[in-house]
């Protein structure tokens, strides 16, 4: 594997919410997640998640219903103590996406919408659910793909990784080849950018920093009303 992984604050923001972390080898491990909660309350919640994770899978051999509950509450464990300490951090929560790939399989992990993507074949697959309201009523035929691209409450969650409500992350396993390319990334990007967009961009004959940072350098050249942040991982070296 090969990864590159890149945050920027975008156009408008006064402090960055996104944390994410990338390590290659045998055992690699990819996270992104994007904080919620005011003043402090989203860049805690989104390194304590991160932190975790990392504490916790970095030698893991995988990533199965166990794993994410002990992972998940231990989070939320963490965010409550943070939270003792101070209390404006009360309302604090995070999204949450995660691979850990051993020996070629992908663990997928997710909570929120920050997004996995795969690229095989020169098709882009989604391979996370939004967990969004927005999401709900395109599922139920309420509204088309493109208005649900562009609608108001496209960032309303459903479902987050806070310090008290229960929640389970969404899990999937799959294989990644020698000539994948794997994407986790925060709405700011998605909302920046469309998956056609997304696609001819992962598609370039680069290195995966190059990828990375025109993926970010491309969404702030759109506007990037919000944070960013990505993680390109290529399944061969490059």
């Amino acid at each position: 594997m090969r990864s590159f992984g890149v945050t920027n604050i975008g156009r408008y923001r006064l402090k960055n919410d996104d944390s994410f972390f990338c390590s290659d080898g045998r055992r690699s491990l990819y996270i992104v997640a994007d904080g919620m909660g005011g003043y402090q309350g989203g860049e805690t919640a989104s390194k304590i998640a991160v932190s975790t994770a990392v504490e916790l899978l970095r030698h893991a051999e995988t990533l199965d219903k166990e794993m994410a509950k002990k992972l998940t509450l231990e989070i939320q464990k963490r965010m409550r103590e943070a939270i003792d300490r101070n209390e404006n951090l009360k309302d604090m929560g995070t999204t949450f996406v995660c691979a850990l790939i051993v020996d070629g399989i992908v663990y997928l992990m997710h909570i929120g919408d920050s997004r996995a993507y795969l690229v095989r074949g020169g098709i882009l697959y989604q391979m996370t659910e939004d967990h969004t309201l927005v999401n709900i009523l395109y599922r139920n035929g309420v509204i088309d793909k493109e208005q649900a691209r562009v609608h108001p409450k496209r960032n309303v969650l459903v479902k987050a990784l806070s310090a008290y409500e229960k929640v389970e992350g969404d899990l999937k396993e799959f294989e990644m080849g020698k000539e994948d390319t794997l994407l986790l990334c925060t709405d700011g990007l998605t909302d920046q950018l469309t998956n056609g967009e997304i696609l001819d961009i992962l598609l370039l004959d680069e290195s995966s920093d190059v990828i990375a940072s025109k993926l970010v350098d491309t969404a702030l050249k759109s506007g990037a009303r919000d944070n960013i942040a990505v993680v390109v991982v290529k399944g061969s070296h490059d």
